[in-house]
């Protein structure tokens, strides 16, 4: 009896131990919000005329979401939001040396693993509501490549749903022109923060997991194309096409894949394609009159201008970027076809292969290879073996965090500034879809 009585008072002292710390924590992050909130929010508005919808007279707590294209996204959200947040980030930040002790200690961010399963990450995320505390998250779990907010995964309104606090849906736009997923630098242009809506508990019990997947769907699409079209806003900065062919993986005008390559202002091709990166995010192939219609060959959306004897082709990487997909999806279905690349490796590189334990940290690095066929993408172990992936998802750049074999054990793979990993994500995509 003195023993269970003993462990008892251990549990409470621990308990309330734990509750203290918590506390503390939670006025450190207090004050560091607001402290680095106040030193920032002149930067972004002069840095990129950042204006934005307030939502300081929204009654926490919340569950936040926005769409995503900047790496700053999350400053941008926390001046929006005045009162401090939980983000939701994902858990390679967990190896950042000392920026990893600044962040865990000052903001407690809620880590994700990308490409695996989330139900910890939602377990986390429910507890900080209902501890008292907004949350904040980016659904698409992934930047734009393309102009376009991405997919927002079926789980994400079922977890709005029962969260039972309010879901408040915001929209960032310019972010992804100031900074394209391909790209090196920042541009200059405009960033605008709206306010789309505020659905409350009791809305959102009337509605299907599925209404309010769509919703949110609604209320976070962007498209960076369809805002030029409407209002042309100049994006300025060095080096605007550098590193291009880390997001276009297919030449517009052979078809070829991998053989394109970028310099500070242009796109290029052996078989003669050059494409300028423009100010407004289009990419513009000068051809000859005599060439007529026939240009790109891959269907992309384009726009004339003829000045004497040549014609502007503008693109958009939106559509080069979806005409790229289709013809990968098309040689991937192809049963019939015979040739050497169809049923051998697809693609390969030369990357950095590194295995992460299960607290985050790298157990070995080592130059490597990432490839696929038709069946899937694999990557080479400690001793050169093959590593089939089972879920790929990419991060920062151009980074791959991949589960390999049945037990999804987690693995990085980084490649060079020119590395493309969209190919082996959409690769991924198009043999899921066929079965």
């Amino acid at each position: 009896m003195e023993k269970k009585e003993q462990d008892a008072k251990t549990r409470e002292k621990n308990r309330r131990k734990q509750a203290r710390a918590e506390r503390r924590a939670l006025r450190r992050y207090k004050i560091a919000f607001a402290f680095f909130r106040f030193f920032m929010k002149p930067w972004m508005r002069l840095k990129f005329r950042y204006r934005y919808d307030s939502l300081k007279d929204i009654k926490g707590p919340y569950l936040l979401l926005a769409n995503h294209n900047m790496e700053m996204d999350p400053i941008l959200m926390g001046i929006a939001a005045k009162r401090q947040l939980f983000f939701v980030a994902s858990e390679h930040i967990a190896r950042k040396g000392f920026g990893t002790w600044f962040l865990m200690r000052y903001f407690h961010p809620i880590l994700h693993r990308k490409g695996k399963d989330g139900a910890r990450s939602v377990m986390n995320i429910l507890k900080t509501l209902r501890n008292g505390s907004s949350v904040m998250l980016f659904p698409e779990g992934n930047r734009s490549f393309d102009g376009v907010t991405c997919p927002i995964p079926e789980a994400t309104g079922k977890m709005a749903k029962h969260a039972g606090v309010p879901l408040v849906t915001y929209r960032l736009e310019g972010g992804y022109l100031t900074q394209p997923r391909f790209s090196l630098t920042l541009r200059k242009g405009r960033v605008t923060g709206h306010l789309v809506n505020v659905y409350q508990p009791e809305e959102l019990k009337k509605m299907t997991d599925e209404e309010v997947n769509a919703a949110i769907a609604a209320d976070l699409h962007e498209d960076a194309y369809e805002a030029q079209e409407r209002e042309r806003i100049a994006f300025k900065g060095k080096k605007p096409a550098r590193g291009i062919e880390s997001t276009l993986y297919r030449c517009p005008a052979c078809g070829r894949f991998g053989t394109l390559v970028s310099d500070d202002k242009a796109v290029r091709c052996d078989c003669g394609y050059e494409a300028v990166y423009d100010v407004y995010g289009y990419l513009n192939e000068t051809v000859s009159d005599s060439a007529g219609s026939g240009g790109t060959a891959d269907g992309a959306e384009e726009k004339e201008e003829q000045t004497a004897n040549q014609i502007v082709k503008q693109t958009t990487m939106r559509d080069l970027n979806a005409a790229q997909r289709e013809a990968l999806r098309k040689m991937l279905l192809d049963q019939s076809a015979g040739t050497p690349e169809t049923k051998n490796e697809i693609f390969r590189d030369s990357v950095k292969v590194r295995r992460i334990g299960e607290n985050h940290e790298v157990l070995w690095e080592r130059e490597g290879a990432i490839f696929a066929d038709r069946n899937g993408v694999y990557i080479t172990g400690e001793n050169d073996e093959t590593i089939p992936v089972r879920e790929l998802a990419i991060y920062s750049r151009n980074n791959i965090a991949a589960h390999c074999t049945d037990e999804l054990v987690p693995y990085d793979v980084r490649g060079d500034e020119r590395f493309n990993a969209l190919k082996y994500l959409h690769l991924r995509e198009i043999i899921a879809e066929a079965g």
